[in-house]
């Protein structure tokens, strides 16, 4: 078996990446309030050149570290301003991502693992979403991914030190993207890994000791420099975002115990159908001791992560994303050599449906969701959609069911992607069905109409304001997110209730902002503030000077 991707087949792995990647990856506005913060972080660092403290509206921020912030940076340094150059960095990653799992699927399992493993994660809804985000998870997902395909050279052939080295070095990266998951994962799997081979007389030759000071020395290094220079910071990072993130809820995303049961079930679409097979596959490799030591590192690298953070007193649905690379590895090898009649049977069944349902369903949602009568998909989408899946389901009987399995992956795969595709060309038509994650470029384009005196966020997660107008705000000192003594300028734009906006001002001049609908509802005096615009639960208000 060859298992050494030639440079066309590596060359081809790229294009397929780049043609899931990047299509569409600047066609609609900063979601919040997670790309709305991290593009106006990496803009801000971009026009500053100060590269070592964050800033957000003037305000320095540490709430995540700067890896991500300093990619986005660059990009806007070299490519301008714009969605797409800040959802630059995790479209790089999600590449990266969608080439290493083809690269180690090739290493363990030959040319097909490697081109199914490829196609199933590109095609996994909940990486192709987050690969046209500007999520720190995705970056440091790369970081995973790499340092796993690093531990597959050094198990597989024992290739140097070199390689162990890396491994470590990508999990201090992986640190530097967003924190302790780059080191669960990889760790987890080699472990796993070094366990299986210690059975059989053999062993994993990682230069743990050196290996280690690398990983703490790149992943500490930005910690370091800034708490010297801000001691406060210390306990900080220490309690607030370590410890407590992971102990208790302060952060506010306390879940239940089996949330990601569900995240998974649906992050995995189109292959859901094949993880009961997949599971019951291993169960039995595992009664019968036949499951290799690449295997067992797999099961490390999903199920030990998947219960570290189930157990989290925080949970958000992208924390499991550093699993899929593995999973869609382990769906590849299993599907490659059989899953068993009938529940592979089941998956094949469950992804055509799953396929099938897009169009329909979404073109029902209007009559089940009010809202969804105005905000729906175009009826040339759901049309195409709904051709697109009696197409998949004709020609997969008349031809592809009996075809060999790398056919079936990429037809289903295929499939996926072109409905994929097309959804992303349609946020911008459903933007008002999403909530708090909407995004508010269409209220910053009102307010770039007419200037107001006074621009304020109040209460609300919507940064994509500051970048799309690049104006500082007024902002609630709840939502600063201050933890060092900011600027007497950047604290001379704080404020505590909506009516200290209209001081100051002329009896002329505007104020206007964007808050919650629910909070203009409870805190705002409706004689005195007028609605605007809507995008999904945000609301542009507006009032005027008080006068002297």
């Amino acid at each position: 078996m060859e298992n050494r991707p030639q440079w066309k087949e590596r060359l081809l792995l790229l294009v397929l990446a780049l043609a899931v990647a990047f299509p569409f990856l600047g066609s609609f506005g900063l979601l919040e309030p997670d790309e709305g913060r991290f593009a106006q972080i990496g803009r801000e660092l971009a026009a500053s050149g100060d590269f070592l403290i964050p800033r957000l509206n003037g305000i320095e921020q540490f709430y995540k570290p700067p890896l991500v912030y300093w990619i986005s940076a660059v990009g806007m340094r070299l490519f301008g301003v714009s969605e797409w150059t800040a959802r630059l960095p995790s479209a790089l990653a999600f590449v990266g991502i969608i080439w290493l799992v083809g690269w180690m699927g090739w290493r363990v399992g030959g040319r097909k693992v490697g081109w199914m493993a490829a196609l199933i994660l590109a095609s996994m809804v909940e990486p192709y979403a987050l690969g046209r985000q500007i999520t720190l998870d995705m970056s440091l997902t790369f970081w995973v991914t790499a340092a796993m395909a690093c531990l597959v050279e050094v198990g597989l052939d024992g290739r140097g030190r070199g390689w162990g080295y890396l491994f470590f070095f990508c999990m201090g990266m992986g640190f530097l993207a967003k924190g302790p998951m780059a080191w669960v994962v990889p760790l987890s799997a080699a472990w796993m890994w070094g366990w299986s081979d210690k059975r059989s007389g053999k062993k994993l030759t990682l230069p743990w000791k050196s290996g280690m000071a690398l990983t703490f020395g790149v992943a500490l290094s930005w910690f370091v420099v800034v708490c010297l220079k801000y001691p406060e910071l210390w306990k900080y990072f220490l309690g607030y975002e370590l410890v407590e993130r992971f102990a208790s809820t302060t952060h506010g995303r306390s879940k239940p115990w089996w949330f990601f049961l569900p995240i998974l079930a649906i992050g995995t679409v189109p292959w859901t159908g094949f993880l009961l097979g997949l599971g019951s596959a291993t169960w039995k490799k595992m009664k019968g001791n036949s499951l290799t030591s690449a295997q067992w590192a797999l099961g490390g690298a999903i199920v030990i992560p998947f219960v570290v953070v189930s157990c989290s007193g925080s949970k958000l649905l992208t924390y499991i994303l550093p699993i899929y690379p593995a999973l869609a590895l382990a769906l590849a090898m299993g599907l490659r050599r059989g899953l068993g009649g009938v529940l592979e049977k089941l998956g094949w069944v469950m992804a055509l449906f799953l396929l099938g349902l897009v169009g329909p369903g979404l073109w029902a949602v209007r009559y089940f969701w009010s809202e969804a009568e105005v905000a729906v998909p175009s009826a040339m989408y759901l049309g195409g959609a709904t051709v697109l899946a009696v197409i998949l389901i004709f020609v997969w009987w008349i031809k592809v069911r009996k075809g060999d399995v790398l056919v079936k992956v990429g037809w289903v795969a295929g499939v996926a992607l072109l409905l994929w595709h097309g959804a992303s060309g349609e946020m911008e038509r459903i933007n008002d069905l999403l909530g708090r994650q909407a995004s508010v470029r269409s209220l910053a384009r009102l307010v770039e109409k007419r200037m107001p005196a006074r621009l304020f966020i109040y209460r609300a997660r919507a940064s994509g304001l500051i970048f799309t107008l690049d104006r500082k705000v007024w902002i609630n000192r709840r939502d600063a997110d201050v933890v060092v003594e900011s600027t007497e300028e950047a604290k001379g734009r704080l404020f505590e209730r909506p009516d200290e906006l209209r001081r100051g001002l002329g009896a002329g001049e505007r104020v206007e902002g964007i808050t919650l609908r629910e909070i203009f509802r409870e805190e705002f005096n409706a004689t005195q503030w007028e609605i605007l615009g809507r995008a999904g639960e945000f609301y542009l208000v507006r009032s005027w000077g008080l006068g002297n």
